[in-house]
């Protein structure tokens, strides 16, 4: 049961989570984050995005901590089957995107992310900062992408455990988007 009644949504959580909150020795504040993040995700009732390259890159990456957490979360009943459906017009746009073929191989290798979140609740939780830049600056010509909101459970200000508690609401600051640019 929910600490409180709040709306929850699915969560695609990249596995970069997972590998951070399995560290636990010497004692780091990002592993910290990222158990309290997982916590919180599953005591607020929030569920998990799954699709089979999800699970690819848990299997992976978990170890520890995200190992025993992925078990009680599949015990709940909070992993939501998402189809591994390839959004052709998106991987277009990462194509089409950049000159840089590196930046597009790095975009593609985390397409299947927003493919999952633009099937469930358009949200994203990762500690990939370099990817979050690359997909808000792509958000300005592609317009689905402006709706995902990400949070990065060990960025600074962003208070992720705070806002998962919240229930996770729609915050125009989390959306991918360029400051300063409006979203409607």
């Amino acid at each position: 049961m929910s600490k409180k009644q709040v709306p929850t949504f699915c969560f695609v959580i990249d596995a970069s989570i997972a590998e951070a909150a399995g560290t636990t020795e010497p004692p780091h504040l990002a592993a910290k984050c990222c158990r309290d993040f997982l916590i919180s995700v599953r005591s607020v009732c929030h569920r998990m995005a799954w699709s089979q390259a999800i699970k690819a890159e848990w299997d992976k990456h978990k170890r520890g901590f995200a190992t025993q957490w992925l078990v009680t979360m599949r015990n709940l009943r909070k992993l939501r089957p998402v189809q591994n459906a390839q959004l052709a017009d998106l991987r277009e746009a990462i194509s089409e995107h950049s000159d840089d073929q590196g930046v597009v191989d790095c975009m593609l290798k985390d397409a299947h992310l927003f493919e999952a979140a633009l099937a469930t609740d358009l949200r994203i939780a990762s500690l990939d900062e370099n990817a979050r830049g690359h997909y808000t600056r792509l958000a300005a010509s592609f317009d689905p992408l402006q709706h995902i909101m990400w949070v990065d459970p060990v960025a600074e200000g962003e208070q992720a455990v705070k806002w998962l508690e919240a229930g996770a609401p729609t915050r125009q600051s989390r959306k991918l988007k360029r400051k300063g640019k409006e979203n409607g």
